[in-house]
């Protein structure tokens, strides 16, 4: 995974230090960062708050639809994380989630899509709910999913077999 693929925008939006920046500026700032990060001077952690609770989402029963397309999400591990070490990072881009070939996640069973290091799977993991997730849902939730995420668009057009 390269850099370029990663929506740094979206990742600074609540940084108004960098939303201050110019786009020039900005770019020049990546730039370096990027530079940084390949020859190993610097790592990227995620910081993730202690208050933040776990999502409650059903992910068994939507399994079959979404083929855990939230296992090919690339985000930074937090330092705790990498420190215990149960968690494979990338080390081209130290400490993001690793990925296989595939572009899915090192750590899910291919069978049956499930989390094989489900105790020690990462915060963000645990904390991220799909229901609402454009990237994951583009059409709204399946329509026989949607007695899991209620409240929630559903699509009569995306079922399980068109995923």
């Amino acid at each position: 995974m390269s850099n370029s693929e990663i929506d740094w925008d979206t990742e600074f939006a609540d940084d108004p230090d960098y939303q201050a920046m110019s786009p020039q500026q900005r770019k020049k700032l990546l730039s370096v960062m990027e530079k940084m990060i390949d020859m190993g001077m610097a790592a990227v952690y995620g910081d993730e708050e202690d208050e933040v609770p776990d999502a409650k989402v059903d992910c068994a029963q939507c399994l079959p639809a979404c083929q855990a397309r939230c296992c090919t999400l690339i985000f930074a591990l937090t330092k705790d994380e990498v420190a215990h070490g149960h968690i494979q990072h990338n080390p081209a881009r130290p400490y993001f989630i690793a990925r296989d070939e595939d572009g899915y996640c090192p750590h899910m069973d291919r069978q049956s899509f499930g989390c094989t290091i489900w105790e020690h799977r990462p915060l963000r993991c645990r904390r991220y709910d799909c229901r609402d997730d454009s990237m994951i849902w583009p059409e709204g939730v399946p329509v026989e999913f949607g007695s899991a995420f209620p409240g929630l668009k559903v699509s009569p057009k995306q079922t399980s077999e068109a995923s």
